[in-house]
């Protein structure tokens, strides 16, 4: 955990996490993800290619030394065990569910992740957690975990493209299979990012989330709910961008007539 202790070596952590999961970044990448000048980030690598960390492949470019991989190993590994520990004490003590079903004070339960939230219903075998409270069914409980804690995958992100306003905007979807995509996943969130996306929304009766429209998508997504990004097309590349850097996988579709 010593990493932690450093600013220095978690911003080289995390320079050489970026060269290792992707090997086309450059240093201008590297500091607009890390919010670094351009300036600090050119220190940073040449700290890092003076320790023999990374070396240069051309201009502004650089891969990871064996000596760097060995370094980033170790803290990496590290990192894993102090982390697994904390999360394990956290979420040993308790976890605020939605009852499936009523349920009484100190009977076992079983609790999953849905759409972005925590369920938990009786236990029909020996379950996965104890009800600290007795709940109505839709009613907020606290449960206690039993066993380790599986955190949820990462929800599926549809990036639905639409025109800008000089291209025709809303004016050049077609309606009728934005309404089926929508109708067909009811449990995700629509946000909407441009005024053009917007309108397209509000036309088939829908008001998608719109300020801060770019980080519900990323929160959601990370706590494994379903988002629907109806997007602008000019916002696009700051979208893909977003989400690329978050690790979110994504679907593209276009409804133009």
């Amino acid at each position: 955990m010593n990493v932690l202790l450093s600013r220095k070596d978690t911003v080289r952590l995390l320079i050489l996490s970026e060269l290792i999961s992707r090997k086309e970044a450059n240093q201008r990448d590297i500091a607009r993800k890390l919010h670094l000048t351009p300036q600090a980030i050119s220190e940073h690598f040449k700290d890092l290619v003076n320790m023999g960390f990374v070396r240069v492949v051309h201009k502004g470019f650089y891969e990871v030394t064996e000596s760097g991989v060995e370094w980033l190993t170790k803290n990496l590994f590290d990192l894993h065990v102090f982390s697994e520990e904390l999360v394990k004490k956290l979420y040993s003590k308790s976890i605020v569910a939605i009852a499936s079903g009523n349920l009484k004070e100190n009977s076992k339960v079983t609790y999953w992740y849905r759409d972005g939230f925590i369920f938990a219903k009786e236990a029909s075998d020996g379950g996965n957690g104890v009800a600290l409270m007795s709940a109505q069914d839709g009613e907020d409980v606290l449960i206690k975990p039993l066993e380790g804690f599986e955190p949820p995958g990462k929800g599926e992100i549809i990036v639905v493209k639409v025109p800008d306003v000089g291209e025709g905007g809303s004016r050049k979807v077609d309606y009728d299979e934005f309404s089926k995509l929508i109708k067909s996943n009811p449990k995700k969130i629509v946000v909407a990012l441009g005024v053009e996306a917007l309108i397209t929304c509000r036309k088939i009766m829908v008001e998608p989330i719109f300020f801060g429209s770019k980080e519900v998508c990323i929160e959601a997504a990370h706590h494994g709910c379903g988002v629907i990004v109806v997007c602008t097309e000019s916002m696009l590349d700051s979208l893909l961008v977003s989400l690329v850097d978050e690790n979110l996988a994504f679907e593209i579709v276009s409804f133009q007539k």
